[in-house]
């Protein structure tokens, strides 16, 4: 008999905590974008910005990936947890007394990208020790649910905050918002994996797991995928708060509105692929990243606050397809011995890619303008994204 998703008690007592501090990543990130771009009108500064939130997992996403196979799971992502809730209470304080700058806004935006780096390849590597393979494809789809009705929430609660109260009591209530995840890894127990430290190295334990993701046809094209979603299909979610003003004209209000849209498609595809057979999650890639490219083309022929809501929220639909199924598929086709460094490959592609493409398009727009880089950049999406989809032709197991 079928075991159902609901009967995943483990899974659910994380979710009951994690619900906050997804909630408060969106709370800080829209925060930190409107004090920067307030403080500089700078579309480079904001690309600078993602890029520093991000690029962490690229570079020490493999790293972390390595710890992780090896060391208690819980124990680290409750330090790790513990880093994040302290370093959003420094922002707060420095915001709150006004120390807080161009600089060291950006300094401690790193800092930030480091933890987040370390908690993602933690996270990615752990949820499916909460649930059964069964249930894996159902797991990571209500993930990015509860994710992305962050996008949706968050801005909004932001937008509000900022509007009536300033960016302070904003960024303390993300430090509060670590609070119950604290409490549930203080809960949690799960198995994690203890290897001799005689064989511990980081090299050939890195070199391991790249060889394992590259010898297999599938991990290695859903990395190729995730690659080309991430960089030319979210880097442009990653400038929106100079998009609300040069664009739209719209100030915070229409960035809540454009960052909650982008939330609610998301959302509506969170829940579309919570049904999806595996070969069904392999089709839906393939549209989604070939629709990426056309849609950043498109925002060159709708130049209206409510066309652009459409447009965004259409381009967070796609994006999240793309995340979803390339993560469900390896989830499903890795080794557990290799999880935590092929996962942690898959979220330095993720969010490194987004990185990588927000710093483009935030060059890009201030150095041309916006309608030369939807042109380039939507061209060469859909360009690469049509030929490697051409060539993604093997089968994925039911």
């Amino acid at each position: 008999m079928k075991r159902s998703i609901w009967s995943e008690k483990q899974y659910f007592t994380y979710l009951s905590g994690s619900i906050f501090s997804t909630q408060g990543l969106w709370i800080q990130r829209m925060t930190l974008g409107w004090i920067l771009w307030q403080a500089s009108y700078s579309e480079s500064l904001l690309g600078l910005l993602a890029f520093l939130l991000f690029v962490p997992s690229i570079i020490l996403g493999p790293l972390f990936g390595v710890l992780v196979d090896r060391f208690d799971k819980r124990k680290a992502a409750l330090q790790v947890v513990l880093i994040l809730a302290l370093l959003s209470l420094t922002l707060a304080l420095m915001t709150q007394y006004k120390l807080i700058n161009e600089i060291n806004l950006l300094v401690l935006s790193l800092l930030l990208g480091i933890t987040n780096s370390a908690y993602q390849s933690l996270r990615l590597a752990f949820v499916p020790e909460l649930a059964s393979q069964e249930n894996m494809s159902k797991v990571v789809a209500i993930n990015a649910v509860i994710y992305n009705s962050s996008r949706f929430i968050g801005p909004m609660i932001a937008g509000y905050l900022i509007k009536h109260y300033g960016n302070a009591l904003s960024l303390y209530l993300v430090a509060c918002f670590y609070l119950p995840l604290i409490l549930v890894l203080l809960k949690l127990r799960f198995g994690h994996m203890q290897t001799k430290k005689a064989s511990f190295t980081f090299i050939e334990d890195i070199k391991s797991g790249i060889n394992f993701a590259l010898s297999s046809r599938l991990i290695s094209r859903l990395l190729i995928l995730m690659s080309i979603s991430a960089v030319l299909g979210r880097g442009l979610l990653e400038i929106l708060p100079a998009a609300a003003d040069m664009l739209y004209q719209g100030g915070v209000d229409a960035l809540a509105w454009l960052n909650s849209v982008a939330g609610i498609g998301a959302i509506l595809a969170g829940l579309m692929l919570t049904k999806c057979s595996n070969n069904q999650l392999l089709l839906a890639l393939k549209l989604a990243i070939c629709s990426s490219g056309v849609l950043i083309l498109s925002l060159n022929f709708f130049e209206s606050l409510t066309q652009g809501l459409v447009l965004v929220a259409c381009l967070s639909f796609c994006a999240t397809v793309c995340g979803v199924c390339t993560q469900a598929l390896i989830q499903i086709s890795v080794k557990s011995e290799f999880r935590g460094r092929v996962m942690s490959l898959w979220g330095a592609i993720n969010l490194g890619g987004a990185a990588i493409g927000g710093l483009l398009f935030g060059f890009m727009t201030e150095f041309f303008n916006y309608e030369l880089t939807f042109l380039l950049l939507g061209s060469l999406c859909t360009l690469i994204a049509l030929l490697s989809s051409f060539k993604l032709t093997m089968k994925v197991n039911q």
